[in-house]
């Protein structure tokens, strides 16, 4: 599935594990075409076939653009390169190394996801190097028919983590610097795994984002923010406040790691105003995910 968000800007449903509606990627579609996110490796074959609904005599893109190498992100890269011979990977240069020997990405998802959901979600394949460019500080890309996109770093979710912000149509591809948000659960969950997690960049990332004040957000999970989106952001700021607070007093108390998770189901829950047997498995993973990052940030702030 595919949809448009404006003219030559649109949405592709990448299907994570035959599911829709959990991972989405970007085509911006100048005189030269750039898909933000791939999806992971599983979704590399959704992708083509909707690449090829979109426009069956083009639809090879001149760029392939990770906001960062987690594998719902950039797992499909490899696939998608070989059959793009002329597709540059453009991704931050801290997290370049990782799409060439993809090794230490899989087993770090394995760790968080188990091996019943890496056989779902697929392993990715090495990028040669000569394929990929380094980004670090923010790098223009022209498109041209008047589109430029402006990448640049965006730490807070993972440390290599940049977004995509096409200048013309103030259009914010935000990649994970912001909450998910899904069908019927229109509020911001905080995606804050670890091992990269960091409180005080992502609050940075996402008060530099009020700042720039997009029309809209290019949401990865899932879809486009087109209302209120300052006070969706300032939402993302608040909850990631709360929750970091939350993950303070567990520590200091010396209680568990399933402890944190639990006061964050019971915000999700409150905020959402569903009953926790309501609330779907994939929410639920998440807020695990983030639990994990949010105890070990405060573990190291503690620490000193």
């Amino acid at each position: 599935m595919h949809e448009e968000i404006s003219s030559g800007v649109l949405l592709i449903d990448t299907m994570a594990s035959g599911s829709p509606g959990l991972v989405a990627c970007y085509l911006i579609k100048g005189e030269k075409c750039a898909l933000v996110d791939t999806g992971y490796p599983t979704s590399a074959n959704t992708v083509l076939a909707e690449l090829k609904a979109i426009d069956p005599s083009a639809w090879q893109v001149d760029y392939l653009i990770p906001t960062h190498v987690h594998l719902d992100h950039a797992g499909a890269v490899g696939r998608l390169a070989e059959v793009m011979p002329n597709a540059q990977i453009l991704v931050s240069r801290h997290g370049a190394k990782h799409l060439v020997d993809p090794t230490k990405l899989a087993q770090s998802a394995a760790s968080l996801f188990g091996d019943d959901a890496m056989s779902l979600l697929g392993a990715p394949i090495p990028v040669p190097a000569r394929r990929i460019q380094g980004v670090s500080d923010s790098h223009y890309l022209d498109l041209g028919a008047g589109r430029r996109l402006r990448l640049f770093p965006t730490p807070g979710h993972a440390w290599h983590h940049m977004s995509v912000f096409l200048e013309n149509e103030r259009l914010l591809m935000t990649g994970d610097a912001v909450g998910l948000r899904y069908e019927g659960y229109h509020i911001p969950i905080p995606a804050t795994p670890p091992p990269g997690f960091d409180a005080d960049q992502y609050v940075k990332t996402i008060t530099g984002f009020i700042q720039m004040n997009p029309t809209a957000l290019l949401l990865p999970h899932f879809g486009a923010v087109r209302k209120n989106v300052r006070a969706f952001l300032e939402s993302n700021r608040e909850t990631v406040g709360q929750w970091m607070s939350k993950a303070l007093e567990v520590v200091k108390s010396g209680e568990s790691l399933d402890r944190l998770f639990d006061l964050l189901m019971a915000d999700i829950v409150n905020r959402t105003g569903k009953s926790r047997d309501r609330i779907p498995e994939y929410i639920a993973q998440m807020a695990m995910f983030s639990a994990k990052g949010c105890y070990a940030y405060a573990q190291s702030t503690l620490a000193g």
